[in-house]
């Protein structure tokens, strides 16, 4: 071969680039990392073969299981590490189901089953109240009662 010949390879698969870009560490690890390009919130980003980019959680969820995410949905990271490609670790869901099950401020309060002073959030126990930022939150009816009632009271005003 002269030394303006190049070898020719065969062109890989993008299967085949993609986990060249998953570490799936040792047989105690169970997550799979993307080693790849990241957002800024730690989640792999890939480049399609048809262009534009995808998150390599969804990806990954796509190849493992043949199927096309649904419009609406996401890809819930079970295992909480963003950067998983593990399908074992991922569960497509609707996208309420997905912001319900993570850790933002919202989420965590939606979880909550009772108020502060031990009332339990029921149909009947909630008032929806909006907020001074035009955001709706829940209120306990028997605190917003008690509150009242304090209130009159301290005014000298009778029940």
């Amino acid at each position: 071969m002269t030394p303006r010949q190049r070898r020719t390879r065969a062109p890989r698969s993008f299967e085949e680039r993609f986990y060249d870009k998953v570490d799936k560490g040792t047989e105690y690890d169970d997550c799979h990392l993307w080693t790849g390009a990241r957002d800024a919130d730690g989640y792999g980003k890939v480049r399609l073969p048809q262009g534009g980019t995808r998150g390599a959680h969804i990806v990954a969820w796509e190849m493992a299981t043949l199927q096309e995410l649904p419009d609406g949905w996401h890809v819930d990271h079970l295992c909480r590490i963003h950067a998983c490609c593990n399908a074992d670790h991922l569960e497509a869901v609707p996208h309420a189901e997905n912001v319900a099950r993570g850790e933002s401020f919202s989420a965590r309060n939606a979880r909550k089953t009772h108020c502060p002073q031990g009332h339990e959030y029921t149909d009947d126990n909630i008032r929806w109240h909006k907020s001074t930022n035009g955001a709706y939150r829940r209120e306990c009816r028997t605190c917003v009662t008690a509150r009242e009632k304090a209130r009159r009271l301290k005014k000298g005003e009778t029940a």
